[in-house]
């Protein structure tokens, strides 16, 4: 993995006392491949006299000939080094800058030079988690060297420091070490995350400060709309993703047969069921048999026009958004289907209704026609009961009604969505939710 080093340089920097600074003692040991300088107004016009940093690296480049790091500098004007405000978006602004320039780098923050301020942001930062950062803290050398000279003070000896410098011996100690307070701090905020998604909570992580990656918040509004069967929106926030993401979005099977309105109507039913899924991991039965009715209803319509070759448009009036039996339509239809339906009056279409269509066309003992009638008995048991009273719906009451597990049924209703609409069925669309967290979790 490619590393860069972030560094502040200050008074410590580049050698001070005989022994390395933090910003050369971590390029020692931990050979960033790019080095970010920044020099608040003070240093740059130190470093312009005497080229310090540059001299450095020409001595480290000669000492140490098989590393060639890429030397960047930020020059900045500042001259308080005090006021804590004026880095923290300065510096989140640069990170995030090499962090999209080199998405799959890691970001070390060098927390021990400049000065107080400068180092407390940097702390921060290290504990971000919109950010693939680790913060690297250099221990003061064993010797005094409260008592050396600063890189500021007028009697600096430069050429000294650097050719008798200590840290090049082969015994000099490794004075690098990763603070425990940030790591623990960074994995908390990560398990939180993780808790979060392993319960599809999208709704929660948005309203949080913004602790991911921007792609990977996009990420999660999107996420929380589709979850809340925000159709619309939901494809709206897909577009901003782009092709950055390694996987589909909306996976879906090539059926070139398939009409314009069938792939709607794939898309509108496969969403709605993905969010009776979430509800199902999250043990809300009781608003998952709520809102099974509508799908299933749907699901019965298509099923005659697929499996049974049978629209029932062609027996039902539309009036107010609403759908209605029709009487007259079924005589005209045809002469036998009103005999099976004798009783049939001007009432809204629902799934006892579907199930006498299913049974008349002999595919009430398929495998589809007894999820179909077992589905009905569990609407009529339990939904309407729950919609209207205080009683939750228990895993116990589904197997009662069905004779399977929540789980199970989920899974039937994924099946029948493939026996209906066959090749466009694609299998990684039930799975999407997870394919998403597996890819935020690794972002963090």
């Amino acid at each position: 993995m490619k590393r860069i080093l972030f560094s502040c340089v200050g008074s410590t920097d580049p050698v001070r006392g005989l022994r390395d600074g933090s910003m050369l003692h971590i390029m020692r040991h931990y050979r960033p491949d790019k080095v970010v300088l920044y020099l608040s107004a003070e240093i740059r016009e130190k470093d312009a006299k005497d080229h310090r940093f540059q001299r450095a690296f020409d001595d480290f480049e000669q000492r140490v000939p098989d590393y060639r790091p890429e030397i960047v500098r930020i020059e900045s004007d500042i001259r308080d080094v005090s006021d804590f405000d004026c880095f923290y978006d300065e510096f989140g602004k640069y990170i995030r800058e090499l962090q999209t320039a080199e998405p799959d780098a890691e970001i070390l923050l060098n927390l021990s030079s400049g000065s107080v301020q400068m180092k407390m942001t940097l702390a921060l930062l290290s504990a971000d988690l919109r950010f693939r950062t680790r913060g690297i803290q250099v221990k003061t050398p064993e010797k005094a060297a409260s008592k050396a000279q600063r890189t500021t003070d007028k009697g600096y000896d430069l050429e000294a420091e650097i050719e008798l410098n200590e840290d090049f011996e082969t015994d000099a100690p490794n004075r690098c070490e990763e603070p425990r307070l940030f790591m623990v701090q960074r994995e908390t905020e990560k398990n939180q995350i993780r808790a979060l998604l392993d319960a599809y909570n999208y709704e929660a992580i948005s309203m949080m400060k913004p602790l991911l990656p921007s792609e990977s918040m996009t990420l999660i509004h999107f996420l929380q709309m589709r979850a809340e069967y925000r159709y619309a929106e939901a494809e709206e926030t897909a577009k901003l993703l782009g092709r950055t993401l390694p996987f589909k979005l909306y996976p879906i099977g090539k059926d070139l047969h398939a009409s314009k309105r069938i792939r709607k109507e794939y898309r509108e039913v496969s969403e709605y069921l993905l969010c009776l899924k979430l509800l199902q991991k999250n043990g809300k039965l009781t608003d998952l048999v709520i809102r099974l009715n509508p799908l299933i209803l749907r699901l019965q319509k298509a099923y005659l026009k697929s499996c049974c070759d049978f629209d029932c448009e062609e027996i039902i009036d539309h009036s107010n958004g609403h759908e209605y039996i029709c009487p007259q339509k079924i005589c005209a239809y045809s002469a036998e289907l009103a005999q099976h339906l004798s009783d049939a009056e001007r009432r809204d279409i629902n799934l006892s209704f579907c199930m006498r269509l299913i049974a008349y066309f002999g595919k009430n003992e398929t495998e589809e026609g007894k999820l179909f009638h077992k589905l009905s008995k569990l609407n009529q048991k339990h939904r309407n009961t729950s919609a209207h009273t205080l009683n939750n719906i228990t895993e116990e009451d589904i197997k009662e009604s069905m004779g399977i597990s929540s789980k199970i049924l989920i899974e039937k209703l994924e099946k029948l969505l493939k026996t209906i609409y066959g090749d466009l069925c694609a299998p990684k669309l039930f799975d999407i939710y997870d394919t998403c967290n597996a890819y935020i979790y690794q972002m963090i």
